[in-house]
């Protein structure tokens, strides 16, 4: 058969197709990528105690996995009268930060760091608050700061300091 085709006819082009897929696709994307109302933010966590001086500050994102951006902290483990303490002010970065959680109304933070000479030690400092209802922004809990050192015949000594800390969002 001369003139016939076989299956359906294709659709007729419309004008502007291109132009209104263009920008159905350019507002599906700005639907899907608006962030939240409150998408980033910072957050301070601090202690102060006779035993222990610590800041930390960092951004934050509440989307993406909770992810921490220029992460600083400084700790001091204070002297406990028998001279200088070993660890002094240690400065703390994003590399020291080997764990973090910050959702709902929790904040933990897990640091660990070895002294700049490997055969003098260790701290490792853990974090757990808690914030008031779903959307808190004060948090206060406790922290669990474990010092490690090694002594002259290279035994390893542990200390163990306990206390409160706070953090706050913002």
């Amino acid at each position: 058969m001369i003139g016939s085709s076989r299956g359906p006819s294709p659709a007729p082009q419309r004008r502007g197709g291109a132009v209104a897929a263009a920008f159905g696709l350019a507002a599906l994307a700005l639907v899907a990528g608006a962030p939240a109302a409150r998408a980033t933010g910072t957050l301070d966590c601090s202690i102060e105690d006779a035993a222990v001086s610590f800041t930390a500050q960092t951004a934050f994102s509440h989307g993406m996995g909770g992810s921490f951006n220029n992460f600083r902290a400084e700790l001091e483990v204070k002297p406990t009268g028998k001279g200088a303490s070993p660890f002094g002010k240690l400065e703390l970065d994003g590399d020291a930060l080997v764990h973090h959680w910050f959702k709902d109304n929790e904040v933990r933070l897990h640091l660990y760091r070895d002294l700049p000479d490997p055969k003098a030690g260790s701290a490792e400092l853990v974090i757990e608050t808690k914030g008031r209802g779903k959307e808190a922004e004060s948090f206060a809990g406790r922290y669990v700061l474990t010092l490690a050192t090694v002594d002259a015949d290279g035994k390893e000594k542990t200390r163990t300091l306990k206390g409160r800390a706070t953090c706050s969002a913002g």
